[in-house]
């Protein structure tokens, strides 16, 4: 399962309280046995449905999960329309740098060269 979300609270964009969990870790308890990855959060939606060739690269999209075979699966994903994956790691360490709010490399529009 992909986890998109960011513990936002509408309208006012305040963090959700989760009592120093993950939403990641919160999605996966709701759906147990489910393989979650988080991807696709850390842009606007502008960046993820405009070319991934940006700069004369490619667009940087950062994912993470505690699951193999799942996290190849969505790398996969990332990789087919021209996108730059890459694999932070755990669902724990890699949705703490990349969640918004909070996460250091949230909306950081990065470029891979070469």
């Amino acid at each position: 399962m992909i986890d998109t979300n960011n513990p936002i609270e509408a309208p006012l964009f305040k963090p959700a309280e989760l009592h120093g969990r993950m939403s990641s870790e919160v999605v996966a308890d709701l759906v147990p046995g489910a393989r979650v990855v988080k991807a696709f959060n850390h842009l606007p939606a502008h960046f993820l449905s405009g070319d991934p060739e940006a700069e004369g690269g490619r667009r940087v999209l950062f994912f993470c999960g505690d699951d193999a075979y799942a996290k190849a699966a969505v790398g996969g994903l990332i990789d087919q329309p021209g996108f730059f994956g890459v694999d932070l790691g755990s669902l724990e360490v890699g949705g703490r740098l990349a969640q918004i709010p909070g996460g250091p490399l949230m909306i950081h529009n990065l470029v891979k060269f070469g």
